[in-house]
């Protein structure tokens, strides 16, 4: 179990077990995340890989976002937008849309 000593400085070690804890487990989540990924529809992956390489995506619907990540129009965005928040796979803060899981997230853009 990883753990931080407050105290102690941070070292490179300590940065590569954190990173190579994360990917442990993004890697034992995966064939998880491949389901999931496979019941959405190819606009909703299409949306969802997009969110998570960008991090946070404040306008989803916007013509820069779209052109940028070559996704369908606005109105296809907007259907997939919602069942992606209705499923738990987005959420929108305050600053914009984010992968909700964001070990999903790593392992999305991975793809």
């Amino acid at each position: 179990m990883l753990f931080i000593n407050l105290r102690a400085r941070v070292t490179m070690q300590y940065v590569s077990q954190v990173a190579d804890a994360i990917m442990f487990h993004v890697n034992s989540m995966a064939p998880h995340y491949h389901t999931v990924f496979s019941f959405l529809t190819d606009n909703q992956r299409c949306l969802l890989r997009a969110i998570a390489s960008m991090g946070i995506v404040k306008q989803p619907q916007g013509v820069e976002f779209i052109r940028n990540y070559n996704l369908p129009s606005s109105s296809s965005i907007k259907s997939a937008l919602e069942v992606l928040v209705e499923k738990e796979l987005v959420y929108q803060t305050l600053e914009g849309y984010i992968v909700y899981d964001r070990f999903f997230s790593i392992w999305l853009k991975r793809l």
